[in-house]
C-alpha cells in the first residue's frame, strides 16, 4: 500500500473505500482471535496479484491476556481483557493511549485505520512532522491537530468517518467491534 500511496499520491474515495473496507475485515479476523496488531501502517499493507490487501508483520502483534474472574453465582466465569502497556508501532500511526501509556486493547488498530484512510484521501499523515517527537506532541494533541487541509475536498461522510476512528479510545468507532465501522454511512 505504501508503494501505491507514494505511486498515486491521493486516492480517489471509492479507492480509498475499497482498500479502507479491506483493511477493515482483515483486522476483525485477527481482532476475533483476541490479537492486537499494534503496527497497522501501509507498508504492513501488502496487495496481492489480484488487487486484494494482505496484513502482514506480525512482529509486534500481542494476543489478549485473558483475566477469568469468578460471578457471583459459583459456576460461571466472566473473561475480561488486561490493558497493555508497551509503547509499540510507527510514530505516524499510533495511538494516542500508547504513547501516554493509558494502557490499550484492540480499539488502538482502529486509529491506525483512521489515519491510513485520512493519508489516503489527503496525501499525508494527519500529524505528519519530520521529527518523531513533534508526530507524537501532534498525536498526543490530536483534537488541535486533526485538519482537513482547506485544498481537500472529501465528502460529509469521509470526514465523519475519519473523525470518529482519530478519536478518544472511548468513544473510538471500532471500540465495540468492526460491525460499527461497517455500518458507517461512507460504506
Amino acid at each position: 500500500l505504501m508503494n501505491l500511496l507514494i505511486k498515486k499520491d491521493v486516492f480517489t474515495e471509492e479507492e480509498a473505500r475499497f482498500y479502507t473496507a479491506e483493511l477493515i475485515l482483515a483486522i476483525e479476523s485477527i481482532h476475533k482471535l483476541d490479537c492486537i496488531h499494534r503496527d497497522i501502517k501501509p507498508d504492513n499493507i501488502l496487495i496481492d496479484k489480484n488487487g486484494h490487501i494482505k496484513l502482514s508483520d506480525f512482529g509486534l502483534a500481542k494476543i489478549s491476556d485473558k483475566i477469568f474472574q469468578k460471578n457471583e453465582e459459583p459456576v460461571q466465569e466472566r473473561q475480561t481483557h488486561r490493558k497493555n502497556y508497551s509503547c509499540v508501532g510507527t510514530a505516524y500511526y499510533v495511538a494516542p493511549e500508547v504513547l501516554n501509556k493509558q494502557g490499550y486493547g484492540q480499539e488502538i488498530d482502529w486509529w491506525s485505520v483512521g489515519v491510513i484512510f485520512f493519508e489516503m484521501l489527503v496525501g499525508y499523515a494527519p500529524f505528519f512532522s519530520k521529527d518523531t517527537a513533534d508526530v507524537c506532541y501532534k498525536i498526543l494533541n490530536w483534537q488541535r491537530y486533526l485538519k482537513i487541509p482547506a485544498n481537500i475536498t472529501v465528502s460529509k461522510e469521509a470526514e465523519d468517518l475519519i473523525k470518529k476512528m482519530i478519536n478518544n479510545s472511548n468513544i473510538r468507532l471500532g471500540k465495540n467491534g468492526a460491525d460499527e465501522i461497517k455500518a458507517h454511512p461512507f460504506f
